[in-house]
């Protein structure tokens, strides 16, 4: 089965309508409908003054009974709380117009009153009897006081369908219990007390004391011996050796030559050395291997002290070498 699409639209223009407007808490305002009527100006100030018109705002479906100024006679002076339980019986938890009465079929109903979940009704004090009549009328009466005049239906005063409902009735509806002021709980039964029974002494058993075992003597513990230091080494100051002072030689004075005395015979004049002026040339004053100005040249002590300037230099370098060791061998130690 398909559904057509202006279907669809009414149902999402439905939805739309329930989100945006949803249903209100309080549908209309007790007080600015009987404001409309001035011949229930004095029961409207009643709802006003004992907050009952607060309470029928906040519901949503309610049957109120109005009396007119003239019919509210018989409370005119109570304290407000009676006149407040009072009113509260007016106030059907159903929605009842007069056509609703009307078409009843001349029978007798009960219904719930606001007094009813007020938390004062005993019984069914709360509850409301109403009887439509073969004569055509319809009449309300408390449950609980079946005996007292009744209300009469007078008109219908206004109606929003099954929000409120507001009729008329010829009189107020005033069980005697009401009037008497709040209700006396009833008394509670004295209970006899029962009597105690004195408990009979118990012996309490003597518990023979648990031997306590000797406490184990406690080893007082090994002192830990501190480990002996280790001596550090003393680096033991290696002696420096000074060095051998190295005499210095004494320069010796090489002996001077004399030039070769003239051999006899010798011609004077140029000879094969001459040279070109004439003159006589120098004589080759070089000396031999073998002759005496080579072998008298060198010093006997000359030598003497380069030997010494070596065997000094060797010591010295001897010494470096052992102090150095000395101290090699004193830092691996260490």
């Amino acid at each position: 089965m398909s559904v057509s699409s202006s279907t669809m639209l009414s149902y999402f223009s439905l939805l739309v309508v329930l989100v945006i407007f949803p249903a209100c808490t309080t549908c209309f305002d007790i007080t600015k409908l009987l404001s409309q009527y001035p011949s229930y100006s004095t029961f409207s100030n009643y709802l006003t003054q004992t907050k009952l018109a607060d309470e029928l705002n906040n519901r949503e479906t309610v049957t109120l009974l109005a009396v007119d100024n003239a019919g509210l006679a018989p409370i005119s002076g109570e304290p407000m709380d009676v006149i407040k339980r009072v009113l509260s019986i007016h106030v059907i938890l159903d929605y009842f117009d007069v056509e609703k009465f009307h078409n009843m079929g001349d029978q007798t109903i009960t219904v719930a009153t606001l007094f009813q979940t007020t938390g004062q009704a005993q019984g069914m004090q709360g509850f409301m009897k109403i009887t439509d009549l073969s004569t055509g009328s319809v009449t309300f009466s408390s449950v609980s006081d079946p005996n007292a005049t009744g209300a009469k239906l007078i008109k219908d005063v206004f109606s929003q369908p099954y929000n409120i409902s507001i009729v008329q009735v010829s009189t107020v509806i005033m069980p005697r219990a009401l009037l008497d002021g709040a209700p006396s709980p009833s008394p509670v039964p004295v209970v006899s007390p029962v009597p105690v029974a004195t408990p009979i002494p118990v012996p309490m058993p003597v518990v023979s004391p648990v031997p306590v075992p000797a406490p184990v003597p406690v080893v007082s513990p090994v002192p830990v011996v501190s480990p002996v230091p280790v001596a550090t080494p003393v680096p033991v100051p290696v002696p420096v050796v000074s060095p051998v002072p190295v005499a210095v030689p004494i320069p010796v004075p090489a002996p001077a030559l004399s030039p070769p005395s003239p051999t006899p015979g010798s011609v004077s004049g140029p000879g094969p050395n001459a040279g070109d002026d004439g003159s006589e040339a120098p004589a080759d004053l070089s000396l031999s291997p073998g002759g005496g100005a080579d072998n008298g040249g060198e010093d006997p002590n000359s030598n003497s002290g380069v030997n010494k300037l070596c065997v000094n230099r060797a010591l010295a370098i001897l010494v470096t070498f052992l102090s150095v060791y000395v101290m090699y061998n004193n830092n691996k130690s260490c």
